[in-house]
């Protein structure tokens, strides 16, 4: 029981403020997830890091001059280390400024040259707002070929492959960086080690919010017995 509450603690805090109980809540955001399963987990344009065989996917949506995702990849990190069976899908989503888009635009363009991953953790690990000269001295520092790189960032690939990310994002209602997927569950925020591996934990056991709804309900919870009625999860 103690576990099925911390799990239920974890989900609630990061669910949309919309009309309806928390239970209902996560359901029908799972439902909306469901929809876009493909594109989220699946897309083979996407940068993948961790364990590429990995029986549990969390995809992140993220900016680089998000001071809350520089401080997030730690955490990240962690959970790979302490999670063999987790793969990371990575999808640049430039939402902050001009700056963003150039940056996730360089990072795609590494990716070309198999330094995706390396860039995108010099560029995190930068103090503060990354300049585009400053970007180019990283990528310099790191053996990137600066001529192929500047060829290939404004390419029509890269720039397509922003964009389907952020139609996605906007599919998804993301909001704001940094923005966690597991399975059909959505975590908004730097949410820290701990919540990561709390939904790291919540896909090994239940699979599906329908699974932990229906405990919840035979543990007692009325409003998830509510939602079990309401929408036939039987």
């Amino acid at each position: 029981m103690k576990k099925l509450i911390s799990i239920f603690i974890i989900l609630v805090c990061f669910v949309s403020k919309s009309e309806g109980s928390a239970i209902e809540r996560l359901y029908l955001e799972s439902r909306l997830i469901d929809k876009f399963q493909a594109e989220l987990y699946e897309n083979p344009d996407d940068f993948i890091i961790g364990n590429p065989e990995g029986d549990i996917t969390i995809v992140e949506f993220f900016d680089y001059n998000c001071g809350y995702c520089k401080r997030a990849l730690a955490d990240l990190n962690a959970v790979i280390s302490k999670n063999p069976n987790v793969r990371v899908v990575l999808k640049d989503y430039p939402i902050l400024n001009e700056n963003s888009y150039e940056l996730s635009q360089l990072s795609i363009a590494a990716g070309f040259q198999g330094k995706y991953f390396e860039y995108h953790t010099e560029l995190l690990n930068k103090p503060g707002r990354v300049t585009y000269q400053m970007a180019i001295d990283i990528a310099a520092e790191i053996g990137l070929d600066i001529e192929k790189l500047e060829q290939d960032f404004k390419s029509q690939e890269v720039n397509d492959m922003i964009a389907n990310n952020k139609v996605l994002g906007y599919s998804l209602s993301v909001s704001g960086t940094p923005s966690y997927f597991i399975r059909d569950l959505n975590m908004r925020g730097a949410v820290g080690f701990e919540a990561l591996q709390e939904a790291v934990n919540y896909a090994s056991e239940y699979e599906r919010i329908d699974n932990y709804i229906s405990q919840q309900a035979e543990s007692g919870n009325k409003e998830a017995y509510k939602v079990m009625l309401r929408y036939g999860l039987y």
